[in-house]
């Protein structure tokens, strides 16, 4: 089974789990849900400034990923807790000081703040020399989903009772992340010794991979962007459009975000009985039906049914997308590898943000989620019929 859980972990690799779990739980509260909101309706400032927040953030965690894992190769454990540290005096910032180049710059300093966590947890928790290591991988995708997705839902719960108290939950769940990490340090016992030569070395070997540059790259960018394209503009077109409160929101999307958790196991389960590309043009297919279906939605009454198939659409889509990367990774320097492919991944989240606000201001609130649900077409046609087994290691 894709997410049977492992009974072997070690305390030190609860609390990593843990800490995954409560940093993209905040994040995710912070930027899928908070910031548009509070930036638009509590600050009085254009959706502009917080699309260009949002994208500030994911682009200096895209641009320093690579080197967060190369760091984390050589130093360890260490490299979470400065990054954690960051990331709460970068919250601190936006708290105290909520101006617009304070939100934008400090939501960059938060980027590089989080750039080693989710690194990290994967090399620790499920680490290349381990023969069994597809539950511990299930288990870092379990609980980075779950801390995102909950994040995202629950603040909305929080939101109704003030901003104050929901700003001030997403810092104190930041902090309790800082601690925790200091409950699992020191540990270099596994460093390897890295120089500057291996860290590029890796770079070619991935840069000469075909896999790498005729599957990988075009599907990693474009899917990426879509949900960057999304993210200033949902919150507001719940609201304007769908005339969804808070809390109705916050229901969507738990029966979104609920119907892909409960769709991984089936879908892993039956992930080696069906072609890769299959599974992931299917699931991008009807993303993009879903998200047109949505945007043409004037009413709740469409909008939770798109939302479950859209979380069902995810749970296809995550477990063949994980299969995919674990076939092409590099065996060794963990890290740096994973490193490299959140880099490229997440150049769409950098961009997507800031487009789609522009795109909302000048075109209306529908127009990113039009453009996000034409790229997905785009993947499912391009995964539909491009020859990729034959690039792939079995």
């Amino acid at each position: 089974m894709w997410l049977l859980l492992p009974t072997n972990l070690t305390r030190q690799e609860w609390i990593l789990l843990a800490i995954l779990f409560m940093t993209e739980f905040a994040r995710g509260a912070f930027f899928l849900s908070f910031l548009p909101i509070y930036a638009v309706k509590h600050l009085g400032l254009s959706i502009t400034a917080a699309g260009f927040a949002v994208s500030a953030h994911y682009f200096t965690e895209t641009a320093s990923k690579t080197a967060a894992g190369w760091h984390f190769d050589r130093t360890g454990r260490p490299v979470l807790l400065i990054g954690l540290i960051t990331g709460l005096a970068s919250l601190m910032a936006m708290k105290l000081w909520p101006l617009p180049v304070i939100l934008v710059g400090a939501s960059a300093l938060f980027g590089l703040g989080m750039s080693p966590v989710w690194l990290g947890v994967m090399s620790e928790v499920a680490p290349v020399e381990m023969p069994a290591r597809t539950s511990r991988i299930g288990l870092v995708f379990a609980a980075w989903l779950a801390g995102a997705g909950t994040g995202l839902v629950a603040v909305n719960f929080i939101l109704h009772r003030g901003f104050e108290l929901a700003f001030s939950t997403i810092i104190i769940l930041w902090l309790v992340s800082v601690v925790l990490t200091l409950f699992i340090l020191p540990s270099r016992a596994r460093r390897e010794k890295q120089t500057r030569q291996g860290f590029f070395l890796s770079l070619a070997r991935l840069a000469t991979n075909p896999a790498v540059t005729r599957i990988l790259i075009p599907g990693m960018f474009l899917q990426t962007l879509c949900a960057g394209l999304l993210l200033p503009v949902l919150p507001l077109f719940a609201q304007n459009q769908l005339g969804l409160s808070y809390n109705q929101y916050g229901l969507l999307l738990l029966a979104g975000g609920g119907t892909a958790v409960l769709g991984l196991l089936p879908m892993g389960m039956v992930l080696g009985r069906l072609a890769l590309n299959s599974l992931l043009a299917a699931g991008f297919g009807l993303s993009a039906l879903c998200l047109g279906l949505l945007a043409a939605s004037h009413g709740p009454q469409s909008a939770f049914p798109l939302a479950i198939l859209l979380g069902f659409s995810y749970a296809i889509i995550l477990p063949a997308w994980n299969t995919l990367l674990a076939r092409v990774i590099p065996p060794e320097r963990q890290a740096t590898g994973w490193g490299v492919f959140a880099t490229v991944e997440g150049l769409g989240a950098a961009i997507g943000p800031a487009l789609g606000s522009l795109m909302a201001r000048y075109g209306g609130i529908t127009a990113p989620i039009m453009l996000a649900t034409l790229l997905l077409i785009t993947v499912a046609i391009f995964y539909t019929f491009y020859p990729m087994e034959k690039f792939l290691v079995k």
